[in-house]
């Protein structure tokens, strides 16, 4: 091989990885966005069935993830659990006050995870606080 043959090879390496990575990061990204607004529709809901429901799709996105990020995202999101069944709690019974105290400790516990993880896992957290954002959008 030549000299020109190996630094084209090198280089076509290198820029297939680097694309590979940012569509990982990308989808990572896309996914913690589907889940963050999947937790605004759980302050939509307006019984305890639809409440159930929807905790149960924030789970099976949360699962996604998992295979997405190559982490078990569940792991940094526990104190976030006990505030998803409040803020079902709290949207079936119409206690919007609540609700907002809700999704502000969700924030903050998503902002812990950002600050605390990198690459893929952090740009999935970062999606779900982007998809969050959209809860105050309305």
């Amino acid at each position: 091989m030549t000299r020109r043959t190996i630094s084209v090879t090198v280089v076509a390496g290198i820029s297939l990885l680097l694309l590979l990575t940012g569509c990982a990061g990308v989808r990572s990204e896309r996914q913690g966005k589907d889940v963050g607004k999947a937790i605004c529709d759980l302050r939509d809901v307006d019984n305890k069935d639809d409440a159930q429901k929807q905790i149960a799709k924030i789970n099976e996105d949360l699962k996604d993830a998992r295979r997405i990020t190559g982490v078990d995202v569940n792991q940094d999101l526990r104190a976030i659990d006990q505030q998803l069944s409040d803020l079902a709690e709290h949207a079936a019974q119409g206690n919007g006050n609540l609700t907002q105290q809700d999704l502000a400790v969700i924030r903050r516990n998503l902002d812990q995870a950002i600050s605390s993880t990198s690459d893929n896992v952090q740009r999935y957290y970062q999606g779900v606080r982007e998809g969050l954002d959209t809860c105050y959008d309305n």
